[in-house]
């Protein structure tokens, strides 16, 4: 095989392996609908710091069955977290925390948040694609 045959198929190769974390991204509107807002009161179970998205878990009555059921809340990346004010000993397992956000299209137990009332009674931003927006009031972090 002649060099700049290996030469463009790598460069092929490299490329398609550049792509593929972009191809996993989604955007707020293609998993989530804003038209159905949610605030969901429950108790925390864990929190996975993971890239691009955190992903907090808890468990919460389901407002369309009354059922208490597992809930999966994706949040911005760890390091938005941070600057916002999250830390990662905030929340214990059995913690009461409220969720405010967006369910998603699927109809899953899933939602996109934009924000969360810590135990502490602190309200933040959650970092979340469909979030922070200039019409949020104030500071990152309000009381």
């Amino acid at each position: 095989m002649k060099f700049s045959n290996k030469l463009a198929m790598g460069a092929i190769a490299a490329a398609v392996l550049a792509a593929a974390p972009l191809a996993a991204h989604h955007s707020f509107a293609a998993e989530y609908d804003s038209q159905k807002p949610i605030t969901l009161t429950g108790k925390f179970t864990k929190m996975d710091w993971v890239n691009p998205h955190s992903w907090i878990h808890m468990e919460a009555v389901n407002p369309a069955t009354g059922k208490m059921e597992t809930w999966d809340i994706e949040t911005g990346p760890p390091n938005t977290l941070y600057r916002n004010g999250w830390r990662k000993d905030m929340m214990k397992e059995g913690e009461e925390i409220v969720v405010t956000g967006s369910l998603a299209k699927n109809g899953s137990n899933t939602i996109n948040a934009r924000s969360v009332k810590t135990p502490d009674g602190r309200t933040l931003l959650a970092g979340s694609s469909e979030g922070n927006r200039a019409s949020e009031p104030g500071p990152q972090t309000k009381q």
